[in-house]
């Protein structure tokens, strides 16, 4: 073993290998992008990336309101996925609160429900779920109709061997067909990868060809320069974003159920977004590698804590409430809802404005570093 150590630090393949170390030391950006981004990545990956749900959101309508009814909303309540539901006072306001995504199932006890089940030992109860998340719906709906089902009060007779029939209604996606809910998640995700790189790499490729001198010798105001190059790059990316819906109708036979000109508008503001990230690599990277090289640092994160690949309702509370600052998570919300559920503007109005917030906020950086740049 001596003499194999010794011929190797002898040999030219020893010196490359020192050389090469000190070249990377020598770069703080590389040393930087090797070390830094995949440990945050893995951490964030490892958190989110737990596919057990620890909390979800139930809304319950008790029509009864008697003894029996109590105990089975205790009951469901006891199984630790539901910590805090919600009550309604009628299944209408229930609904609504589904459509807007506030809540992932409903429990309907209908009136009459304690002596149905004193009179007969049987009696009905309704189950909505949002089936727009197939996976969390798969869950859920589970938890709640075992639970059911294994209710035995003690009170009521015990003719039947299910004393109370759980009707269950999988709402928006009833097939739960996988590529349903994932479709509309991915149109934000291909949205993200695409709009930044193309974004930066039109930036950069003007400075590495030397055209971006030739274009500030030009009497072009500044703004002028930066609105030439994003709006042919939002025609192209909401181009890209109508196709993709098309051909998802055509192989898949997602449904379109809400209004066009609001998902139009919601993806213009995504894509203002990620542009606006996009300039931001395009002045802080010198080259265009290093940009791709940097996204994976900024996309993936973005995409993980969005919803569209990993269900909010399996993240650890921490990284629920870090995917605040995620407006991918608030595009993925809006297509979601508009495209599956048919969601209109009233409900989803706060997600819109949050962002419209982004798209403002980060191209305005953007612009500004670019501007920078071009003094």
């Amino acid at each position: 073993m001596n003499r194999v150590a010794e011929y190797l630090l002898s040999t030219r393949l020893w010196a490359l290998i020192v050389k090469e170390s000190r070249e990377i030391l020598r770069n703080k950006y590389l040393v930087f992008l090797l070390l830094v981004p995949p440990t945050i990545q893995l951490l964030i990956l490892g958190a989110a990336l737990d596919p057990q749900v620890r909390r979800a959101s139930l809304g319950i309508v008790d029509g009864d309101q008697g003894r029996l009814s109590r105990q089975l909303s205790e009951a469901v309540v006891a199984t630790g996925l539901f910590p805090q539901p919600t009550y309604f006072s009628d299944s209408e306001s229930l609904t609504r609160y589904l459509e807007r995504g506030k809540i992932k199932a409903g429990l309907v006890i209908p009136p009459g429900f304690t002596r149905d089940l004193d009179a007969s030992g049987s009696a009905p109860v309704q189950v909505l779920i949002d089936g727009a998340d197939a996976y969390s719906a798969g869950i859920v709906s589970g938890y709640i109709v075992r639970t059911v089902r294994h209710f035995r009060p003690s009170a009521a007779s015990m003719q039947s061997a299910s004393p109370i029939e759980p009707r269950i209604v999988m709402l928006y996606d009833p097939g739960q067909v996988s590529s349903w809910t994932f479709v509309p998640g991915v149109l934000g995700a291909t949205l993200t990868l695409t709009a930044t790189l193309v974004a930066s790499a039109t930036l950069l490729r003007e400075r590495e060809s030397g055209t971006m001198d030739q274009l500030l010798m030009t009497p072009c105001e500044p703004w002028e320069i930066v609105s030439a190059k994003v709006i042919p790059l939002v025609a192209f990316l909401i181009a890209d974003i109508s196709i993709a819906v098309v051909a998802a109708h055509v192989a898949f036979g997602l449904p379109f159920r809400g209004n066009v000109v609001i998902f139009l508008l919601a993806s213009l503001l995504y894509v203002l977004v990620g542009i606006g990230l996009g300039m931001l690599l395009g002045t802080v990277c010198q080259r265009q590698r290093q940009a791709q090289l940097s996204s994976f640092f900024m996309n993936i994160p973005l995409i993980m804590l969005s919803g569209t690949v990993v269900p909010f309702d399996t993240m650890p509370q921490a990284m629920q409430l870090l995917s605040a600052v995620d407006p991918l998570r608030y595009y993925a919300t809006i297509s979601r809802s508009v495209i599956l559920k048919g969601t209109g503007l009233p409900e989803l109005w706060p997600q819109m404005l949050v962002l419209a917030l982004f798209a403002v906020l980060v191209p305005a950086i953007g612009v500004r570093q670019f501007r920078r740049t071009l003094a």
